[in-house]
């Protein structure tokens, strides 16, 4: 199928995102690494008149160490958190369940941030963000929320964002020492 059209941006700065957002409101649509919105726009299930391709925002890509746990940029792609030593030192599930992610082609592209933006019950990395108690960093102009995980969620493919915010920032705190951690992915062969 063929997505209905839309108009495109690729803003470099989050300031420049979040001003799209302001100017586009609920006609826009945030693109990361779009596996999860291309396949719903072809299906005409997502019909934004504006897509905002979050790509070249460098400053949304990054893994830093914090408090023990870790900070994870938005746009960090699942290769880079499966490959991390940070990751895998720290929230080793996040690191195994990233590994886990479709095929190299998606994982090399898709994102932390649009997976758990987009709140699929079928996506890795939703179940994990709660089982690690995450805390998820939103912006929009002028203000900055932090939701956990648990109110993130609110529902299949439906979570606490505002239209005019960007999720920005996944903090995952400490494992409490002893922690054990595991990911066991069941998938049907069948497809």
């Amino acid at each position: 199928m063929v997505t209905s059209s839309f108009d495109y941006y690729a803003p470099t700065s989050v300031a420049d995102a979040l001003a799209l957002l302001d100017q586009h409101g609920d006609d826009a649509k945030l693109l990361a690494g779009g596996h999860s919105l291309i396949p719903l726009m072809k299906t005409r299930l997502a019909e934004p008149a504006v897509l905002i391709d979050l790509g070249k925002i460098s400053t949304l890509s990054y893994i830093n160490e914090q408090d023990g746990g870790l900070a994870i940029g938005a746009m960090t792609t699942y290769s880079e958190i499966a490959g991390s030593e940070l990751v895998q030192s720290n929230a080793p599930v996040l690191a195994e369940a990233s590994g886990q992610v479709a095929d190299n082609q998606i994982r090399n592209r898709g994102t932390i941030g649009g997976s758990l933006s987009h709140s699929d019950p079928a996506g890795d990395l939703p179940a994990v963000a709660l089982a690690l108690g995450a805390q998820l960093t939103t912006s929009s102009s002028g203000a900055h929320r932090t939701i956990s995980a648990d109110d993130f969620f609110v529902d299949l493919l439906t979570t606490a964002l505002e239209p005019n915010e960007i999720l920005s920032e996944i903090v995952i705190p400490a494992l409490p020492a002893g922690t054990g951690t595991a990911y066991a992915k069941f998938a049907n062969k069948a497809s």
